[in-house]
């Protein structure tokens, strides 16, 4: 019985609960892996299809919890060059006025720009959220192109604290710079494998996850700049269920329970972190998820809702580079 697609109330907490693999399947097996990866990639629009995007815009809005019974929503959008350029916008209403983020990733060289209020320093819970829209190039919203300009913005790259040393200063600053480097390369990898079924990595299916309602083919990837994930692929249209992964937490609540007194996740330690893909409408012969909510095993801490999808668009010449 083929798995029920699931609706935004149907948390990917008990997906990951109803289709962890069974414990009787030991070896691995690449051979399977790599053609249940290429039945996924056919069903999502076929190899010659995916093979032929190289820049990929992706804009909507999001649900994002903060903190405890703290709630942010606002607008995204996510420009993605192959093979190694990423820009997130972000925008939201703060105090009465807009507020505008943008993290990029172009290589290996990394920065944060902002304007509205706050300091190119802060980020956006440690990459593990889409971003918002704004003035990307070749966007809907705005123009601009690479970077905000205006709005009594810190355009510092990522500058350190006050409080520390200054002969340790530089040193601190290349230590985060490495941390966002490897945040963002990760977070690139894990958005072309559940966009478009990509990954540089070895493939393997681990085993079939078994759920009331029917079960799931479960791979491991291990993409060359990124952490172990896991893929879950219904059995009979093929299309990508879930991922799940082992990392850090953030510390927002449960965005399921508005208004109650929900538990943030420890801020330490590694959990078991989940994004849910659902609601696939075709782009261009592209079947794309335009329903994502990420999160825990235990919490469900952000909604994403795409409302529109860029197949190979023009991007501004300087989305991917600082402004000056």
């Amino acid at each position: 019985m083929r798995l029920r697609r699931s609706s935004a109330a149907f948390s990917a907490m008990a997906l990951l609960a109803m289709l962890a693999p069974r414990q009787s399947v030991q070896a691995q097996d690449a051979a399977k892996g790599s053609m249940l990866l290429a039945e996924a990639r056919t069903a999502i629009g076929g190899e010659d299809k995916l093979a032929a995007i190289k820049r990929l815009q992706v804009s909507g809005t999001f649900l994002r919890s903060t903190g405890p019974d703290q709630i942010v929503d606002g607008d995204f959008d996510v420009f993605i060059e192959l093979p190694d350029k990423y820009r997130r916008n972000e925008i939201t209403g703060f105090a009465g006025a807009n507020v505008e983020r943008a993290e990029v990733l172009n290589g290996t060289d990394v920065w944060d720009e902002s304007s509205g209020g706050l300091t190119a320093g802060r980020g956006f819970g440690g990459g593990g959220a889409f971003g918002r829209g704004g003035r990307g190039g070749g966007g809907d919203r705005g123009g601009g192109g690479g970077g905000f300009r205006g709005g009594g913005a810190d355009r510092g790259r990522n500058q350190p604290s006050a409080g520390g040393a200054q002969a340790d200063a530089p040193q601190a600053d290349e230590r985060l710079r490495e941390q966002q480097r490897r945040t963002r390369q990760t977070e690139l990898v894990r958005l072309t494998l559940v966009w478009l079924m990509t990954t540089d990595g070895p493939v393997a299916w681990i085993g079939t996850a078994q759920a009331p309602e029917g079960t799931a083919d479960v791979l491991e990837v291990r993409p060359t700049n990124g952490v172990p994930t896991r893929l879950f692929l219904d059995p009979t249209t093929h299309l990508p269920l879930m991922i799940t992964w082992s990392g850090q937490p953030s510390r927002g609540g449960d965005i399921r329970r508005r208004g109650a007194a929900a538990p943030a996740p420890p801020a330490q330690g590694q959990a078991t972190l989940v994004l849910h893909m659902g609601e696939y409408k075709t782009v261009n012969g592209i079947k794309l998820p335009h329903l994502i909510t990420r999160g825990t095993e235990e919490t469900t801490q952000e909604e994403i809702k795409v409302k529109s999808v860029k197949i190979n668009p023009t991007f501004k010449a300087d989305t991917f580079t600082q402004s000056q």
